[in-house]
Order: structure tokens, then sequence, then C-alpha cells
């Protein structure tokens, strides 16, 4: 149920958000649209939605943590292709990425009580030295759990989650991520987390079926807006970049459909028992995929595959990653 947003705060009072460079001026109208796009999407397309928004949704949001990674040189270290010794930052951008897919595939429901917060990430507050292999990544650098635990306890207190029930979904999702840098989580735990905190809350609230939401990606390009300290200019800075995320899930889920669409039609002229059908499926589904996986799939050969890859390459729509002999990987041009 789509709820409609009236930007109000107690202190002082804050206008509506308009059209600021021609975005949606109701960004949980054009939200709801996005879910239900991606609830009709052919099964590849919704797929490999999902697997590029969570991909850039970490990029951006190491931006916001003061770092920098590519998305390209993410989507190859998940891979194992990188093409250069991976550095600080690109390790960073796996681990937000890692706790961000570990999160997509919980239920929302029991991402906003610490007790089940703490079991769902196997963390065990004592008898434990730091660096355990059952911490979750987003929590081994701490030294301290019983802080971990006392801070969620804080973050997620019945007074704070009474509130958010009561405001619209995408306004309780910028609440939430204001309140998390307020009680001093950001630092304590990591920003990245509130933010995938704040995606969860949507889900949870009913007004998307999924992790569709992406706070970090709104605020690419505008890092500057990322003021969840501002208390009296937070809510609409983070409409707007709501709005510009929103804006970029369409435009993808775009690109992703029209794109699946002409390949399969481009593979028409195909034998019947072709399996260039089911290639192209696997390239909309994944961000890059190689030969030999694409083989062990479909079950047919490398040099098979390899013979499609060539075919779809010459399409235009389909292009290699990596300039190497061997491990080549292919994906959709942008």
């Amino acid at each position: 149920m789509i709820k409609a947003l009236a930007l109000q705060e107690r202190t002082p009072a804050v206008a509506p958000v308009t059209n600021p460079g021609g975005l949606n001026p109701d960004p949980a109208i054009a939200l709801a649209r996005l879910d239900e796009r991606l609830m009709h999407a052919p099964p590849p397309v919704r797929q490999g939605w999902i697997n590029r928004a969570l991909i850039h949704e970490a990029v951006a949001s190491l931006r916001l943590n003061g770092f920098y990674a590519a998305a390209r040189d993410l989507t190859l270290m998940l891979e194992d292709a990188t093409e250069r010794i991976p550095d600080q930052d690109l390790s960073r951008a796996v681990t937000i990425h890692q706790m961000i897919t570990s999160m997509g595939r919980r239920d929302p429901r029991h991402m906003f009580n610490a007790r089940r917060l703490l079991v769902m990430t196997s963390l065990r507050l004592r008898g434990k030295p730091v660096g355990h292999p059952e911490l979750p990544s987003w929590l081994t650098r701490h030294r301290d759990p019983e802080q971990v635990r006392d801070t969620l306890d804080e973050a997620f207190s019945p007074t704070a989650v009474s509130g958010w029930k009561k405001l619209p979904p995408l306004e309780a999702a910028g609440a939430i991520m204001a309140h998390w840098h307020a009680i001093g989580a950001a630092e304590s735990i990591g920003a990245a987390p509130g933010r995938a905190l704040a995606a969860a809350w949507v889900h949870r609230a009913g007004l998307v079926s999924g992790y569709y939401f992406l706070p970090s990606i709104g605020f690419f390009g505008h890092a500057m807006d990322y003021r969840p300290d501002l208390q009296a200019r937070w809510p609409r800075l983070f409409l707007e970049s709501a709005s510009r995320s929103i804006d970029w899930g369409l435009k993808l889920h775009r690109h992703l459909l029209a794109t699946h669409r002409r390949l399969h039609e481009a593979a028409r002229s195909q034998r019947s028992t072709s399996h260039m059908p089911l290639l192209i499926d696997l390239l909309v589904a994944h961000p890059a995929i190689s030969a030999d996986r694409a083989a062990q799939r479909l079950g047919v050969t490398s040099h098979a595959v390899r013979g499609l890859f060539s075919r779809l390459e010459k399409t235009g729509l389909v292009h290699e990653l990596t300039g190497r002999g061997s491990f080549r990987l292919y994906g959709l041009t942008p």
C-alpha cells in the first residue's frame, strides 16, 4: 500500500519536496512503480537487476564512507578476475557488498531487533576472540562486542521503532539513518549498516516486495547532501536523494528489459535446440560470466559457449569485460 508522503518536521517545518531537476515529486509512487515492474519482469531481468544494483549500491555506500572503488573493478573482484592488485578500498567494497547481500537474504522483520540481529549474524558476545570466523565481516574490527550489543539495543529501542512505524516508509528510512548517526553507531559499527537497515525498513513496511530501495546510490555525485546530522534539512535532502536512486533503478530496469528482448529477437534464427536463449538469460541475470561457468550451467562444452559468445558480440549488446587470453568474462554492454 502506498502511503502519501508528507515531509513534516516538528521544529522547524519543512516544505514538501517539489521537483528538483525533473525528479518524481513523490518517490514513494515511483518506488512502487519500480517494484511492480520488477515483479512482472522476466526472472533473468529481475535477478540481473538485483545483482547489478547491489554492486552499485556497495560502491556508492563506500563512496559515502570517503573511499572509492569502481563498479567494474568490484564486479571483476567478485568473480576472482580482477585485473589489478586489490587495494584496501576495493576490499572495503567487497565487505559492504557481502553485508548487503547477506541482509538481502533475510526477513526484514528480523532486522530491527538487537537480539535477533545478533543471533542472525552468529555473533557470540562471550568467549570469542576478535576475528573469530563466526563474526560477520562488518563486526570483525570491533574490540568490544558488548559495546556493539549496547549500541544495537539503543538503535532499536522500542521508542525508536514505534516512531518509525508512524512515518511513511521512505521518511522512516531517512529517520533510521539520522538515528544511526545520532547515537554514534556510524562511528562504532559503521555507517554502511545504517544505510542497509534503512533499505530493509522500506521492505519491512511493505512499500516494496524486496530489497529494491538503494539509499546510497541517490547520493552518488551528491555526497555533500549526505548530512543526517542536519535535523532541519535532512528529510528533504534524503527524499531528493531517494528520487534520484529510484530513477536510477527504473533506468536499469528499462535497459535490462530492452537488452533481454533485443538479444532474444536476434537469437530467433537459431535452431530450436540451440542453447543461445539460455545463454542470453545467463548474461542478463549475471553482471559477468565466463565461458566455463556458462558451459557448466548449460551442460555443453566451453568451446561451444565461446562460439555463442562470439555471435552475441556481433550484436553490440554483449562485450568482453577482460582482455585476457583465457578465463574471459562477458557481460552486457552498458
